[in-house]
Order: structure tokens, then sequence, then C-alpha cells
């Protein structure tokens, strides 16, 4: 729901999630995929999303506006098409990452990939979703564990009480043959008020390295911007992310980066179920 996953896992029959019996066979499944030709993303696309991620905390929330209203009118017609289909974005800048907590953040080698999806709930219900319920209950296949602890904000951010609210997560996910991925984040989310209505803002970027339990799999880097506005009674969302994937076999973060298109479009349908089941 948050792009944090790329993995497989066992027991589902689709494409986000399919088990590849051996090691070999899932190294022939990534290379394939990594053959799959993704879109480039136009150039005034993808330096929206790169600012959106460098600027996510500038006080004066002018600009993030602006951008979010940019996008919004962008994504129309054959636009619109493209993005839901999913497309590739150039590396973010070193500016983008040089501050952000954690270890020594770098842009060599990044892949990065965007794909717009749409939620039939306001802006409001989905940020209480994301902000105040463990991704362990509602991606029990996907999570172990999924521990959360908000520095500030929690109690506030859902109602619009407050602006802004930050945290850390540690987490534990079954990516299948992949075995166990452990991760340490740096979450953040913010209300900006556009002309259409107010929009969130999600943050997040890993800490440390993150390491699987089979095949050598590390992802050096990850970083994830997710743009969420109104829509109608609905909301449109944008996710961009960069990442940096190796395994046994050299270099993943092509093959991984377009698993997270495939992993978004079931992400926001399984969201919404859950939503309506239990919200």
């Amino acid at each position: 729901m948050d792009g944090a996953r790329v993995g497989y896992n066992e027991g589902s029959k689709d494409m986000n999630t399919m088990v590849y019996r051996t090691p070999i066979a899932w190294m022939f499944a990534l290379s394939a995929m990594g053959c799959k030709k993704v879109d480039e993303a136009p150039k005034e696309y993808e330096s929206a999303l790169a600012y959106m991620f460098e600027h996510f905390d500038d006080e004066d929330p002018e600009r993030l506006v602006e951008t979010v209203e940019f996008l919004d009118e962008w994504l129309v017609g054959a636009d619109l098409e493209a993005a839901e289909e999913g497309l590739s974005i150039q590396n973010l800048p070193q500016s983008a990452v040089g501050g952000l907590a954690g270890h020594a953040h770098k842009t060599d080698g990044l892949e990065g990939v965007s794909l717009a999806t749409s939620s039939r709930y306001p802006t409001c219900m989905l940020m209480e979703a994301l902000t105040q319920y463990s991704f362990a209950r509602m991606m029990p296949d996907v999570y172990i564990t999924y521990d959360r602890e908000f520095d500030s904000g929690q109690d506030c951010i859902a109602t619009r009480d407050c602006l802004w609210a930050e945290g850390s997560v540690y987490s534990v996910a079954d990516w299948g043959v992949l075995g166990e991925v452990t991760a340490d984040r740096r979450i953040e989310y913010r209300w900006i008020e556009t002309a259409e209505g107010w929009a969130f803002l999600q943050r997040w970027w890993l800490t440390e390295e993150s390491t699987g339990t089979r095949l050598g799999l590390s992802i050096g880097d990850q970083y994830y911007i997710g743009i969420n506005f109104p829509d109608g009674d609905g909301t449109r969302r944008i996710h961009g992310s960069w990442l940096t994937m190796e395994m046994v076999t050299g270099d993943a973060s092509t093959g991984a980066s377009k698993q997270l298109i495939k992993n978004w479009k079931k992400d926001a349908e399984d969201l919404d179920a859950w939503i309506s089941a239990n919200l």
C-alpha cells in the first residue's frame, strides 16, 4: 500500500505474489520481467515527483500545492492512461537525499517507477487507514511484522487537527522464495490544501540497507513519494519510488522496480476492499 514490497509471496496465483518453485526459475522470471518495456515519463511529470520528494518538508507549502495542482491537470486523457499503466522516472538528485536520516544515502544506480491509481474513498478515510492501522492487519499475506512508532502526529493527523506526522517502521515481510526481508524506514505524512480540497502526501525511505534471508537479496536504498488528492467523491493517488536491489545474480533493480507497478495496482484494490470491510 505504500510501495514497500517488491517480492513474491507464497499462496497466491496472481502475478503480484506468484511463487516460482526454484531460485533458478525465479531468477529467470526476474530477468524476463526486466525486459518488459515501461514507457518513460515526460520530463515535467518525473520532475514534479522528484520535487515533491525533495521539498516534502518545506515550511511554506505553496510550491507543493502548485505541483499537486499541476499533476491534477496533467493526469487526463492519454497521459492518465499511460500513468495508470506505469511509467519509468529518472533518478532523484543527490540533493534530495543528502539530509535524510539514516545511513549515507546515495542516488547512483537507482531505478525509478511511478503509477497512478484511484480510490473510491476520500482522502481523510485513506489517511485514517494508512496511519491508524497496522499493515500486518491490512496485508497479513505480506507482513509478518509491522512495528510502527510515531514521534508526533498519530493522534491528530487523520482528523486534520494537525497537518504533520512522522515516525519509524520496522517490518519483516514474506517474499516467498526470497525468504523474509527486513526493513527499517522513516515515514512522514503531510496535509496541504489545494483549490480542490485537502490533499495529503506520504514520504518514506530506508534508513539502512534492507536484507533478505535468501539469494543474497539486499536493497541498498529505496525512496517513496505518495501524492493523494481529491478526485470527485474519491481520491487520485500517485505513487513514485526509486530503489537499488542486488541479488547473487547481480543488479536486480530494473526487475524489482517494475514489480512495484504490479504490486501498487493490487495494493490499491486491496486497500479499498479493506476500508469497505473495516471502516
